[in-house]
């Protein structure tokens, strides 16, 4: 049975919409939403799981709206996967996955603050990788290999648009064809930069990617810090480039402990020279990482972590070196890692004390979550 009807029931972490097959299957649907009735067809096997398309929206969902970008849709883009939904009603789809995630996980939280939401849900974001081949310059089509050539991308600020569009004007250049293992080189850019700096295959530090939500990220971060004794010695993990070093150091704290693997973000960070900050140079996912930090900072009262999506991946050694800690400042771009790592902190003998989901990539499913954990 390759084609059939189904509702949407609910929303997969990934955002996707969960369809019931009439024999008892379970399929995951792009551009679909939560109450809507729709017409589907079987495709393929794609990693392991049974791949179905829509056809047809049959009772639209009243949240539903005309996405402003030509290139939203399926087999296109793919960037910006919700676009087709009103930003308020995603605030609220991600609200409830958070509620779920608490649930499923029990997790109790004693300050559960609501969504911070992005003033802007178009023109935000200050950074973007590409990929080229010479010809033309977009994005990879979600689930393939194929370039997906874009003329705009109204989620970008009106710098970064001005930076695609002179990209777009050097085109055919043949120096930007692919040489390599795919049809495609990339160019990582962002504001920071002119588009005479921006160069083929290079990394960029690592940047949160809508700026008014970082500040917001770093006004949490000296609220939460306002009232500690700013003696107290500090250890930031995964520290990158200093962004948020620059917020603990700016409300004062004089012993600062910023820690991260060597290259060129630790770079950008000591050309800083933030007051009171001593820098650590060190892989944070290496066995024994934790008492190596500790015997830099052994009084560490306080412990700010912002993991990549992994999360916490040598977690098990921080409880018995940082016995200090009195407040860990959790930030995370992946809310099932966090809840993961927060049961071993739960284990330990601490509690979530405050839950703060922002809204870093309107028409998108992530959440970022900033977390206050504190010793039962």
């Amino acid at each position: 049975m390759n084609f059939f009807e189904a509702t949407v029931r609910v929303l997969s972490h990934k955002g996707h919409g969960v369809v019931d097959h009439p024999d008892g299957r379970m399929f995951f649907a792009k551009g679909v939403w939560v109450g809507e009735t729709a017409r589907f067809r079987l495709t393929g096997t794609e990693k392991n799981y049974d791949v179905i398309s829509v056809l047809e929206i049959i009772s639209p969902s009243p949240h539903r709206v005309s996405a402003p970008c030509a290139h939203h849709g399926s087999k296109k883009c793919g960037g910006c996967p919700w676009m087709f939904i009103s930003y308020e009603e995603q605030v609220q789809a991600k609200e409830k996955r958070i509620d779920f995630l608490l649930s499923k996980n029990n997790i109790p939280v004693e300050k559960r603050f609501s969504l911070i939401a992005s003033d802007k849900n178009l023109g935000y974001r200050n950074r973007a990788q590409f990929k080229t081949d010479g010809v033309s310059i977009g994005f990879v089509t979600e689930g393939t290999n194929d370039l997906y050539a874009i003329e705009d991308c109204l989620v970008l600020n009106p710098q970064m648009r001005e930076h695609l569009k002179v990209l777009r004007s050097h085109l055919p250049r043949a120096d930007w064809s692919s040489t390599g293992t795919h049809p495609w080189n990339y160019i990582e850019m962002d504001d920071h930069q002119a588009v005479s700096d921006i160069q083929l295959n290079r990394r960029r530090p690592f940047r949160q990617g809508n700026s008014e939500q970082n500040i917001k990220m770093k006004m949490w971060i000296e609220e939460v810090l306002k009232d500690a004794p700013k003696e107290h010695p500090v250890i930031e993990a995964f520290c990158g480039s200093g962004n948020l070093t620059e917020a603990i150091s700016n409300i004062g704290f004089t012993n600062i402990l910023a820690a991260e693997v060597r290259g060129v973000a630790i770079d950008e960070l000591r050309s800083k020279k933030m007051p009171g900050v001593q820098i650590m140079e060190i892989d944070m996912n290496i066995k024994g990482v934790w008492q190596q930090l500790s015997r830099r900072q052994p009084q560490a009262k306080i412990l700010l972590v912002d993991p990549p999506r992994e999360g916490l991946e040598m977690r098990a050694g921080l409880f018995n070196s940082l016995k200090q800690l009195e407040k860990v400042l959790y930030i995370s771009c992946e809310p099932n890692t966090w809840a993961r790592d927060v049961k071993d902190f739960q284990a330990n003998g601490w509690k979530v004390e405050s839950l703060t989901p922002i809204d870093l990539f309107p028409h998108t499913p992530h959440i970022e979550l900033m977390s206050v954990l504190k010793l039962r």
